[in-house]
């Protein structure tokens, strides 16, 4: 396949997104597509709508920076364990008791790395933690939540069944933190994206020398009151201090774009990184059982995909909360990045978001596949 020409991908993208913004879906979106053409990635980006809406109007911009929510998970939680992988400090079969000793409750001694990246734990999907840890000393927050997921009755034996659980990758942020000795974002910034210079368009939480106005907005803080711009939208990231192992990214859709074809080179073979090597990656993105799941990333669904209906059953991605996606697929060497800030327009669009994320993950595959038939027909 054949990355179509701007203008023909423009026009069809604008019509969608026009009709998109008119719907409330969301108030604003960035677009981000590459395909390696055998020699190089042929880019296309585009911006739609506001970054703000209200109490005033800012404009969106192909700089501004998004909350990435659930996309932490695999594009910053999941490289980091690949690299603890690689040196040794874990292994895919580490478990709860040989990390944490004596603080892991019988039930949950044997649950191991693996099955917290595949979402196969036993853990619940999430919990408000965030209403009572707002009351307990801001330096006691992440032993507290540690605690309260470890105490929690497991909804299934570990290993026997999926749920998506922010639960299993918060205990996986923490597992970073502990076995390195770093800050999840210190370990981050200088493990995965430093060495490939993306630490000013991928980072965690607020940086002081980027202006508010560069942030794609969310929602208004349910206990401080103030428009969430810059600070995470995830109410339980934000209440430990807006870094955890399941949200607390952002984002810009150049950066998002970049880091998805250097995935994407090193699942082919063209690449690699210093910190993790391509074969862990490569077993990272391999399903699990009979699950939709890899280590950390998804896969396409048989039937009702967020993907949409063309994308190869090889591809992986994930969504997030806040309107954000990204899906790489290896046959079809493609990447597609999808930042919007849905939750501004209201958090209760859910529906509208489900509906758009098919619909345009197949307008981008028809065109490219009415451009392939021009060059080749």
């Amino acid at each position: 396949m054949i990355l179509l020409n701007e203008i023909s991908l423009s026009q069809r993208l604008y019509a969608i997104f026009s009709s998109s913004l008119d719907k409330k879906v969301f108030s604003g979106a960035a677009v981000g597509i590459s395909q390696w053409n055998g020699s190089e990635y042929c880019h296309f980006y585009d911006h739609y709508g506001l970054a703000q809406s209200f109490p005033l109007n800012i404009k969106l911009s192909q700089k501004t920076f998004f909350d990435l929510a659930s996309l932490t998970k695999a594009l910053a939680t999941v490289p980091a364990l690949l690299s603890l992988m690689e040196e040794g400090k874990i292994s895919w079969n580490s478990t709860l008791m040989e990390i944490f000793g004596n603080e892991i409750r019988e039930d949950k001694k044997n649950i191991n790395i693996k099955q917290l990246m595949s979402h196969s734990s036993g853990l619940p999907a999430h919990k408000d933690y965030y209403k009572i840890v707002l009351k307990v000393k801001e330096s006691e927050r992440k032993k507290w939540i540690f605690t309260s997921i470890i105490e929690e009755k497991l909804i299934y034996s570990p290993g026997t069944d999926f749920l998506y659980s922010d639960l299993g990758f918060i205990l996986l942020g923490l597992i970073i933190e502990k076995v390195s000795g770093k800050k999840l974002e210190v370990y981050i910034q200088e493990k995965i994206y430093k060495p490939l210079n993306l630490q000013h368009s991928l980072f965690y939480g607020e940086k002081g020398s980027i202006e508010k106005q560069k942030y794609a907005a969310t929602e208004i803080c349910p206990w401080t009151g103030k428009m969430l711009t810059g600070v995470v939208h995830d109410d339980n990231c934000r209440a430990i201090g807006g870094v955890a192992g399941h949200a607390g990214l952002f984002g810009s859709i150049e950066g998002v774009v970049q880091w998805c074809e250097y995935l994407l080179s090193q699942i082919q073979g063209r690449t690699s990184h210093p910190s993790f090597g391509n074969e862990i990656l490569r077993q990272a993105t391999k399903k699990v059982g009979n699950s939709s799941w890899a280590s950390g990333f998804d896969t396409p669904s048989i039937k009702g995909s967020s993907s949409g209906s063309f994308l190869s059953p090889l591809s992986v991605g994930h969504l997030g909360y806040t309107g954000t996606s990204f899906w790489i697929d290896p046959q079809k060497e493609l990447v597609i990045v999808l930042l919007t800030n849905r939750v501004h327009t209201s958090a209760n669009n859910n529906e509208l978001i489900k509906k758009f994320r098919p619909f345009f993950h197949d307008t981008v595959i028809r065109c490219l596949q009415r451009e392939n038939n021009k060059k080749n027909p």
